[in-house]
């Protein structure tokens, strides 16, 4: 049997193990007792649950196979290939190859890892060890080679994995390695099967080990170049037209807004950052990061390794957390904008009072202690955007709906007002947080204009009324400090400068 010689690139699903790889190792033996090609989400609960800590981690890994294979969020559990899923779960071992971050696979058991469990929160910074700064300098060039390098090793066995027979692979099997592979032609076997329905398994195995070695990693393309934001320090950047998939990474001291929907986001190895993305139609990614505020729309958001940070969400499905997380803050998605509807619908997000919830009820994968809370009504405040750049929605259409979602989204679509004048003085309410927590910002709204009003009907003389905009000043002054507040006004005077 001869083979196509065409070596076109063979195309990577990077987003797979971008994504799609969580800490949990599987035997994908599990699924060899099915005696039908096709298993449901129902019978693999049943096979997994004894293999997994909770029936939650299989759920998590059949909706992710469904994620990564279909590229679409999850409305409807389908029955999906037992073969496929069986690949899915041996990718899983990706993890141990050495993959995502040194702290991904801590062993719960070591001696140094349990002492420093017992150390005072934030007293030890996994994130800042000399260790992981020389692994954030090497990490974009590993990624890459990380990922081709597993396949290469493993290219053989997922090959007798999908196959039925002992020596040959055929044409319709191959295709299964889509869900790690992809082509410009309408399928994978176009690639290799020239007009066979089988090949030898060594002839398939040793093709695609002779693709890899000819490109030398350097042609083996991804099937979407991500748009990426690297390396910033004390920066501000806002953009409105990025990439479908949008990787934020080794950031520092800075100010991300994206005011539009990406397909995927990863958000890893960034300090002491102020994080805004629009909408995300697939998942978000949040690992290794520290003192970072996030606010995100996304149908899917998964975190790890992540410490003394604050994560605004609002999604479909519930945030998933595991690894080295510590001091996690969730909470509602605390924005407005005036394009906040119309970058939910191009996500394909629902706007209703399931996704609002989302944030309350987090799955936690693994062992590892996870330290979380969820933001109190006190510390709430809307996220803070450039309004130069950002319009809003009126606070008037959210006050006379009540703070319902349901007749926000009615009031709002009803009479097409999704565009404001710009209005510096006007109020400002986050639109998709929960109506205890929109009239908690309304009403100190309310109380800044009595304190206001009180002021002026005072009537003070020229010395009083210095005296109390010194105390005023002082006291404000002292706040902004000890509640590290004092960086949102820096970094609104760095764009004011940056502007003219």
């Amino acid at each position: 049997m001869s083979t196509h010689q065409d070596l076109r690139a063979l195309n990577i699903k990077q987003n797979i193990f971008e994504h799609f790889i969580l800490p949990q190792k599987f035997n994908p033996q599990i699924l060899n007792q099915m005696n039908t090609p096709y298993i449901t989400f129902e019978q693999f609960k049943d096979l997994t649950c004894k293999q997994l800590s909770s029936i939650i981690d299989g759920e998590i890994i059949y909706t992710f196979f469904q994620l990564a294979l279909e590229n679409q969020p999850i409305i409807e559990r389908k029955p999906v290939d037992v073969k496929q899923l069986s690949l899915f779960l041996q990718l899983q071992n990706f993890n141990y190859a050495g993959r995502h971050s040194i702290f991904e696979n801590i062993n719960i058991n070591d001696v140094k890892y349990q002492e420093r469990q017992k150390q005072t929160m934030n007293s030890y910074s996994p994130l800042n060890s000399p260790r992981a700064k020389t692994m954030r300098v090497q990490s974009k060039q590993n990624d890459t080679q990380q990922s081709v390098q597993f396949v290469k090793q493993n290219i053989k066995d997922w090959i007798n994995l999908i196959s039925s027979n002992v020596d040959t692979i055929t044409s319709q099997e191959f295709n299964l390695l889509s869900l790690i592979f992809a082509s410009e032609q309408q399928n994978l076997s176009q690639l290799i099967f020239d007009g066979t329905q089988k090949l030898s398994k060594e002839i398939v195995s040793d093709w695609v080990q002779k693709t890899f070695n000819v490109l030398n990693f350097v042609l083996i393309s991804f099937i979407i170049i991500a748009s990426v934001i690297f390396g910033f320090t004390k920066s501000v950047t806002i953009k409105s037209n990025v990439g479908q998939d949008l990787k934020i990474t080794q950031s520092e001291d800075s100010q991300i807004y994206i005011d539009c929907a990406v397909n995927t986001l990863s958000i890893s190895q960034c300090t002491n950052c102020q994080i805004n993305v629009a909408s995300v139609h697939m998942i978000t990614s949040i690992t290794s990061c520290e003192k970072t505020i996030i606010c995100v729309s996304s149908n899917y958001i998964k975190n790890s390794n992540t410490i003394d940070s604050i994560i605004h969400y609002y999604g479909s499905y519930p945030p998933i957390i595991y690894g080295d997380c510590r001091s996690i803050i969730l909470a509602s998605n605390n924005s407005n904008t005036e394009k906040t509807l119309q970058n939910l619908k191009d996500a394909q997000i629902p706007f209703n009072k399931s996704c609002r919830d989302k944030y309350q009820k987090p799955f936690i994968i693994g062992q590892n202690r996870i330290d979380w809370v969820i933001q109190s009504i006190d510390e709430f405040t809307k996220f803070i955007l450039p309004e130069q750049h950002f319009g809003s929605i009126d606070a008037s259409l959210i006050i006379n709906s009540n703070f319902d979602i349901e007749k926000m989204a009615k009031e709002i679509t009803e009479k097409k007002i999704l565009t404001q004048p710009m209005n510096y003085e006007k109020i400002i309410l986050p639109l998709l947080a929960p109506p205890e927590y929109i009239k908690a910002i309304f009403e100190r709204y309310q109380l800044y204009a009595g304190i206001q009003a009180q002021i002026k009907q005072a009537n003070l003389k020229d010395e009083n009324s210095k005296l109390l905009q010194n105390a005023i000043q002082g006291n404000f002054r002292e706040w902004l400090i000890s509640t590290g507040s004092i960086k949102q006004i820096s970094d609104l005077v760095k764009l004011i400068d940056s502007d003219q």
